[in-house]
């Protein structure tokens, strides 16, 4: 990778590239370029734009491309520098839980949630407590869940 080129000029050069490299277009005609343009479902001047680095495709058209050159078009997004390869990991993966909160209290979720009447509160707490129980029942059964109901 080349530390003066734009992501641009980067995605350019990889599309260039991978197209060569499957042998279905001639990248130095007219005719190579225009398959390549119709295989992506590009306009044939958009192409050109892309091949010389001078502009990006619309994002919808990242995946056609990539597999018109025989690309994984998470190979492509990261190699290009357009996403970094740990935003393509699983959640569960990197830690993150997708979720911007904190664990709250049940006290907190019932105030959260409008619930004041202290009925409705034990209602709340005795839901939660149940679902909790269902839960551990189903990870000590290990058969997919069917037990769950029973508890």
């Amino acid at each position: 990778m080349r530390s003066d080129e734009t992501v641009r000029q980067r995605f350019g050069r990889l599309i260039a590239t991978a197209a060569r490299a499957t042998g279905r277009y001639d990248l130095d005609s007219h005719g190579g370029k225009a398959a390549l343009a119709r295989a992506a479902g590009l306009s044939e001047s958009t192409m050109g734009r892309v091949l010389r680095g001078e502009s990006m495709p619309d994002p919808r058209f990242f995946e056609p491309l990539a597999a018109a050159v025989d690309l994984d078009v998470r190979d492509l997004l990261v190699e290009a520098e357009i996403v970094s390869p740990e935003s393509l990991q699983p959640l569960h993966q990197t830690g993150a839980t997708g979720v911007g909160s904190h664990s709250i209290t049940l006290d907190e979720a019932a105030n959260a949630l409008g619930i004041f009447d202290p009925v409705a509160r034990e209602m709340l707490a005795a839901t939660v407590e149940r679902l909790r129980r269902i839960q551990d029942v189903e990870r000590e059964s290990d058969d997919g869940g069917g037990t769950a109901a029973q508890a």
